[in-house]
């Protein structure tokens, strides 16, 4: 990108002219060039695009004497800002030197300053130009003014502004007046943006669109929702606010609906509100319904909606889709920026191919902090903490100025945790501070905890938390929890875990968790009392799920899943029977240590085990793939250890390799072993 410096040389202009009159004469061209000339010239690409060339066209202007002209001075400055050359102030000298500047040239400089997102510089800048006597303001200069106001929060000047454009008589106009309600809305007064709305001077769909638009920045979905009902006539950008308030609000089915029955042609925009509505609401697979449809509808996606989609592929394991995408990304030649590059780093590291992440990493052009932290954490979730950690130091030498955050010291530590690594882990969370001035958040000291709980320090890890400059969360005391269980403190635990379910009373983790703890150490009094407590606060045990993807198509299955509604129902059960029939043969037997709340006879709980969700995803995956292929499963709960156990012995017994992504990190099972050394 071609800069500037404030230090540029100001190409030599006169002296503005001693404003004595209002009458006062302007100075005549002295070149024969026309203004439309010099326009075409100030227009053109390599003006645009290159400084010197604009240095060359600005000597042009002031030689034949058109600086006077402010269309021409106007244009000038507009060039000058241009973000391309990310320089404003240098834009600013030139119009320092505009003699008497009209409203147009006063409205390029304010809405440079916007687009520089320099708010505060717009709004005194407009007060200069409201002492200006013969520089009035006019109906292009209050949009963007508005925006200004609601960007810096300047509540007070934007009612002063308001007042203006009521005093002007300009309070009819369309563009305005949908400013304003924005501005209103922004500021939390929604009465008198509806008065706005209501002012018997007319409105048009920008208008009501925008008034929309602020009931939901007000968090006002049902009067959002009454007001859009009330629309006679609707416009794309009325359906995209309300798909994007209803998904903003979890309110999906309702999205979803009004997006089927849209009367009107969908944009980018409405596409994209969809799929990023199910994506933050958790809704992957039914994002990816979308953007297939997108595709059978051959609508061709932009950059913006390839990260969304890139991202609801990660979450499910959807690698054929995300090597799709990356497939019409190069066909298309779509410049892979940081953003994009990252989303495709992250994706193909979630779906189980480091190698493919590593290789659109290193082949990436742009880098941000984000690009670095996401191969750092594809590292770690794969259990590869040297090469984290040494990606960690390359960062730094390789980037002068690309600095640790703290997101990038947070993938470091879960490396070290996953692998081990207690000295190297805590000596890491002691640089934070002394050497890259980041003080560690609570989700660091939770991951530090997690690092002492999981080597069997568990004096160290309580020890620890005490010693937090802030009070431990349920994620932190969650992860001391989690280590009781691992290393069978049953009196420690016990006391953590009462502590958590008065924290969290409806999370039923915590109760499995701690149920398995009085299981583990023989207390079944305490399991008795846990399924109790249960029972009477109502609480239901999340199910586990485990999804497959295969061509393209993503297959879910649930714990003690029927699968009545799966075509291929008998055939995996069959299927699952065979498996582990011969696993019994070979020595297996279930693993109940890890007891389940609501199943009390042993006989019950083999057969609830052998229906986990991941041995049903993978005798659907020995249906459908040939022999020898390499199924990869993704689980929204930790691998518990019957499950972990049975995946290694079919490994080894069908000659398989099997890699599953569970809450927290990868395994790769093969010949028998995981590539966790059954540390997780």
């Amino acid at each position: 990108m071609s800069t500037t410096t404030t230090t540029t040389n100001l190409p030599h202009h006169p002296k503005p002219a001693e404003n004595n009159s209002s009458t006062t004469r302007r100075t005549r061209p002295t070149s024969q060039i026309s203004q439309k000339t010099i326009l075409e010239i100030l227009n053109t690409k390599a003006t645009t695009t290159s400084l010197q060339h604009l240095k060359q066209a600005h000597a042009v202007v002031l030689k034949s004497g058109h600086f006077q002209d402010h269309y021409v001075a106007g244009t000038l400055v507009k060039c000058y800002a241009n973000p391309h050359f990310g320089d404003l102030d240098f834009a600013l000298k030139v119009f320092d030197h505009v003699t008497k500047p009209n409203v147009f040239v006063w409205n390029v400089v304010l809405k440079s300053c916007l687009e520089h997102n320099q708010p505060w510089r717009v709004i005194c800048l407009y007060y200069k130009m409201v002492e200006a006597s013969d520089s009035n303001a006019n109906k292009f200069t209050y949009p963007g003014l508005f925006k200004a106001c609601a960007v810096a929060e300047a509540e007070e000047e934007g009612v002063q502004v308001h007042g203006h454009v009521v005093k002007r008589g300009l309070s009819g106009d369309l563009h305005i007046k949908s400013s304003a309600i924005q501005m209103y809305a922004k500021f939390g007064r929604v009465m008198e943006a509806r008065r706005i709305l209501d002012d018997g001077l007319g409105s048009d769909t920008i208008c009501w669109n925008a008034m929309i638009d602020g009931y939901l920045k007000c968090e006002d979905i049902d009067s959002a929702q009454e007001l859009f009902s009330s629309m006679i006539e609707r416009n794309v950008g009325s359906y995209n606010a309300m798909i994007s308030g209803f998904a903003k609000f979890g309110r999906f089915e309702e999205a979803r609906k009004l997006f089927d029955e849209m009367s009107i042609d969908r944009d980018e925009i409405t596409w994209s509100a969809i799929i990023d509505g199910y994506i933050k609401g958790g809704f992957y697979k039914e994002a990816l319904e979308i953007f297939n449809q997108m595709q059978r509808e051959q609508i061709k996606p932009k950059k913006f909606v390839l990260s969304s989609v890139l991202s609801a592929c990660a979450n499910v394991g959807a690698l054929d889709q995300g090597k799709w995408i990356h497939a019409y990304v190069k066909r298309n030649s779509i410049f892979v920026d940081a953003v994009l590059g990252t989303a495709l780093v992250d994706m193909y590291a979630k779906c189980g191919r480091l190698d493919m992440a590593w290789e659109v990493f290193e082949n990436m052009k742009v880098k941000e902090v984000f690009s670095w932290n996401a191969m750092i954490g594809g590292l770690a979730i794969h259990g590869r903490a040297e090469d984290a950690i040494d990606l960690f130091l390359k960062m730094q030498l390789e980037e002068i100025s690309m600095r640790p955050d703290g997101v990038t010291f947070l993938c470091i530590l879960n490396a070290c945790a996953h692998s081990g690594m207690v000295e190297r882990g805590l000596r890491l969370l002691s640089y934070m501070k002394t050497r890259f001035g980041i003080e560690p958040e609570i989700e660091h000291y939770g991951s530090a905890v997690d690092l002492l709980g999981r080597a069997g320090l568990l004096a160290e890890a309580k020890e620890l938390i005490d010693s937090m400059p802030m009070e431990p969360n349920a994620a932190v005391l969650g992860a001391l929890l989690g280590a009781c269980r691992k290393h069978g403190n049953v009196e420690l635990g016990e006391r953590v875990g009462e502590i958590l379910l008065e924290m969290e009373p409806e999370n039923s983790g915590r109760y499995t968790l701690l149920s398995n703890i009085y299981a583990k150490g023989g207390r079944w009094d305490g399991v008795a009392n846990v399924r109790k407590l249960m029972k009477e606060r109502g609480i239901k045990t999340n199910p586990g799920s485990s999804m497959i993807d295969l061509g393209g198509v993503v297959h879910e299955f649930k714990v003690g899943d029927g699968l009545d509604s799966h075509p291929q129902v008998e055939e995996i059960y069959l299927e699952l029977e065979k498996i582990i029939e011969r696993l019994k043969m070979e020595g297996y037997s279930p693993n109940s240590s890890q007891v389940l709340l609501d199943i009390e006879e042993e006989e019950e709980k083999e057969t609830a085990l052998k229906y986990h969700s991941e041995k049903l995803a993978i005798a659907f995956g020995f249906i459908n793939t040939e022999p020898g292929t390499t199924i990869r499963i993704v689980k929204n709960l930790r691998v518990c250890e019957d499950c972990h156990s049975a995946t290694k012995l079919i490994s080894q017994v069908f000659n398989r390799d099997i890699i599953v992504r569970d809450r927290v990190r990868y395994h790769y099972f093969r010949n028998g072993k995981c590539s966790c050394n059954d540390f997780w």
